[in-house]
């Protein structure tokens, strides 16, 4: 995590830090005006280069990482996300939007070229049938499912879209409504958070 820039550094760990389990808890700790936010694990934690399945060998200290978080605007309500926002007719469909701050979705590496800390979203626009998703889902596992006829790619700040009928809205996991016009945008930095 060495050589990252003025948005992340080493650092040492004086007191105890509020913990973010999922990428979800960061929003939840985000909307309860914490400033500092320690991973354990989650798509960022991932991404950021943390390793759930060693131990930390020192636990003194850090690297603290300024973060964006994304957001989606709809129906006057805007909703933070940390990780990812996925936005498609049926929770099962293989045809929709998936908005990216991370690298992970999951256990694959969906979005090769997001970087939670650019001020920018990668967007993957899918339009598979349901053969290509299972082929391109076990492709991505390595981020080896780029380029794809059936899979555009965008990086933005912010954009308003709309859809024929109403989407599902899913941030970091979970439903939180439906709409036909969604917009997308980007708090740079917002949030600081701690990989040990």
């Amino acid at each position: 995590m060495d050589g990252y820039g003025e948005w992340a550094q080493r650092i040492e760990i004086c007191e105890p830090l509020p913990s973010a389990k999922s990428d979800k808890e960061i929003v939840d700790l985000f909307t309860l005006d914490e400033e500092v936010v320690k991973l354990q694990s989650g798509n960022i934690y991932r991404t950021l280069g943390g390793n759930q399945t060693t131990e930390p060998s020192d636990t003194t200290s850090g690297t603290i990482c300024k973060i964006d978080l994304g957001y989606v605007n709809f129906d006057n309500e805007k909703i933070y996300f940390a990780s990812h926002c996925s936005i498609r007719e049926r929770r099962s469909s293989t045809k929709g939007l998936l908005i990216m701050n991370a690298q992970w979705y999951k256990k694959r590496r969906v979005a090769i070229r997001a970087h939670p800390s650019d001020g920018k979203l990668d967007l993957i626009y899918s339009n598979l049938n349901l053969s290509q998703y299972y082929l391109a889902a076990k492709r991505s596992e390595s981020g080896s499912h780029l380029p794809h006829p059936d899979l555009r790619t965008k990086s933005l700040t912010s954009e308003t879209i709309e859809f024929p009928r109403q989407m599902r809205i899913f941030v970091d996991g979970f439903l939180v409504g439906r709409s036909s016009k969604i917009m997308i945008g980007v708090a740079h930095r917002a949030i600081k958070v701690v990989v040990q």
